[in-house]
């Protein structure tokens, strides 16, 4: 019997384009953490200046120039005057791995082009772990002292509370409280996190290792494939 030669393997097109994808894939992964690796250290040394940083007066901070992204983690003093409506909802959080409450309260003040801000009080420690937590009322924000957070940042229903003051022109920020006069009663200020995780580095890492362990693999095959 005669035997017949071994047909050559042709070179996989497919497996080399779907490679090719791929690893373009996880190294743009890897670079966009990289970006958020300086974005984030930005922020660190923002937060660090920020802890000797002065008070500045809202109505120099808020122009019609400036913008809410380049805004964020400024200090500022406010003194608010009253807004109609009924009782801001309360904000769910999560703090120390606990249920925890947030109080909000709208400050009307003519800074640029905005006549109100929404102020985040800090937390209620007495619905700490409470699931659905009753209403409660606080007295109005007089002088707020705190520091400036773009609304979009914060996520959740935030935005979309400015809705109901349609008469109103809310600045797309919120003030958190870091020292109102006079104190609420119930309410602990809180508006820095204790901690911010900044594992940008480690993540970046993993997918370029992924991106150079995918070219092994593929190496492999490819070899496995078009040796003699």
């Amino acid at each position: 019997m005669s035997e017949f030669p071994k047909k050559k393997a042709s070179f996989p097109i497919g497996l080399t384009l779907a490679t090719a994808i791929a690893f373009l894939i996880l190294c743009g992964l890897g670079a966009w953490q990289l970006q958020r690796l300086h974005w984030k250290e930005n922020v660190l040394a923002r937060i660090e200046a920020l802890k000797t940083a002065p008070a500045l007066p809202l109505v120099q901070v808020l122009t019609e120039k400036a913008r809410p992204e380049d805004l964020a983690w400024t200090r500022v003093s406010v003194d608010c005057g009253d807004v109609a409506g009924e009782a801001l909802p309360l904000v769910y959080g999560v703090h120390d791995g606990d249920v925890v409450w947030r109080a909000q309260a709208p400050c009307a003040v003519l800074a640029g082009p905005y006549n109100m801000i929404l102020i985040d009080r800090g937390l209620v420690p007495a619905l700490t772990s409470q699931v659905a937590p009753p209403p409660r009322a606080f007295d109005p924000p007089r002088r707020v002292v705190g520091v400036l957070i773009p609304i979009a940042q914060l996520g959740g229903d935030r935005a979309k509370i400015l809705d109901r003051f349609t008469g109103r022109k809310p600045a797309p920020l919120v003030l958190m409280a870091e020292v109102e006069t006079p104190a609420p009663a119930g309410i602990t200020p809180a508006p820095l996190p204790a901690e911010i995780s900044n594992r940008h580095l480690e993540y970046a890492l993993t997918w370029f290792g992924l991106a150079v362990t995918l070219l092994f693999i593929y190496a492999a095959m490819l070899w496995r494939r078009v040796r003699p």
